[in-house]
């Protein structure tokens, strides 16, 4: 392998110092990082913008399609209600087999034919007044995508999935184990181990290249919600410590797996897959958490209390923003 430096691959940073020392002009700066990929080109800005309007025509037709039945359920007889719904349905799929699964238009067809099919299971639910739980209506559309999330091999199917999960899960908490609705850190313990499941599988997908897994975006979503479920139980164990005897336990659980799932994650995207936004959430959720922790040891002293948390946020940011900029230095280093 060779380490002659001129055949090193040029990176963002070096091309900012050569602009900076005047060796570029801003237009040879703007060409040399469209070459290598850091800013858009033309076809780039013209795919983004044929993809977005395809999403948004999408969106907007399953909007008005909602709303049609909102407006009209009064006035329609059930053959209407689920006629109009088995069409929608019908052509989707049929612009599915037009434009196949390997384009983008096919799977945004698939796509609405999979949010149609919970507008058909809602409409069935209040045609025949059932008088199912929410939550089923949530876990029955789920279990019957599961075999179209499989097939269409699209991300955003795969998060709509996620999502019906946890919603689920939710939602036959609140309607059957706690009506009350009450705070319970094992509702937070369980949407963790739900959602790190999805994090993990969608690591491995990653790792070993499956093409439809391949966007950032999903596991950074995911491991946001990770994050955040973890958050919540260790913020209210903060706030109420002095009254946390009865659930003391599951409460410690939560802080340490706050504590293990942030220290992992310091280590995998920094050594393993970097990730400069996936320990930017990762520091912002230590800010709210010591800043919640220090909040509740100051003394109530409302203007010097609040001007010495704004100066522990103040100090807290650029600690980290300066951290992320050595940390994304050394990666460019290394490459």
């Amino acid at each position: 392998m060779s380490t002659d430096p001129l055949n090193a691959p040029t990176t963002r940073i070096q091309l900012y110092h050569l602009a900076q020392t005047d060796c570029l002009n801003p237009s040879a700066l703007d060409y040399a990082l469209q070459q290598i990929g850091c800013l858009p080109k033309a076809h780039d800005w013209q795919r983004f913008l044929d993809r977005s309007l395809l999403a948004i025509g999408a969106t907007l037709l399953l909007v008005g399609i909602l709303f049609f039945f909102a407006y009209n359920w009064a006035s329609m007889n059930r053959l209407a209600k689920f006629g109009v719904i088995e069409i929608g349905i019908l052509s989707t799929i049929l612009l599915v087999y037009r434009y196949q699964l390997s384009t983008l238009t096919g799977q945004i067809s698939l796509f609405a034919a999979a949010i149609l099919l919970g507008i058909l299971l809602a409409v069935y639910g209040q045609a025949y007044q059932t008088g199912a739980d929410v939550f089923s209506l949530f876990l029955n559309w789920a279990l019957l995508l599961i075999p179209w999330v499989l097939l269409g091999t699209f991300a955003p199917l795969w998060l709509l999935l996620l999502v019906l999960f946890n919603l689920s899960l939710i939602l036959y908490w609140e309607q059957v184990l706690n009506p009350a609705l009450q705070f319970n850190t094992l509702l937070f313990l369980l949407l963790f181990l739900l959602n790190s499941v999805a994090l993990i599988s969608w690591e491995v997908a990653f790792k070993f290249k499956v093409t439809w897994l391949q966007q950032r975006w999903l596991g950074r979503l995911i491991f946001s919600i990770v994050l955040l479920v973890s958050i919540i139980p260790t913020l209210e164990t903060i706030m109420e410590l002095d009254a946390l005897e009865e659930n003391f336990p599951l409460h410690s659980i939560a802080v340490v797996l706050y504590l293990v799932t942030t220290a992992l994650s310091f280590w995998y995207y920094n050594k393993i897959r970097p990730d400069l936004l996936a320990l930017t959430i990762c520091l912002l959720g230590i800010t709210v958490t010591l800043t919640t922790l220090i909040g509740k040891w100051l003394p109530i002293y409302e203007v010097m209390t609040w001007l010495l948390l704004a100066l522990f946020v103040i100090a807290q940011t650029s600690y980290a923003a300066n951290w992320l900029f050595q940390t994304a230095k050394s990666w460019e280093t290394v490459k």
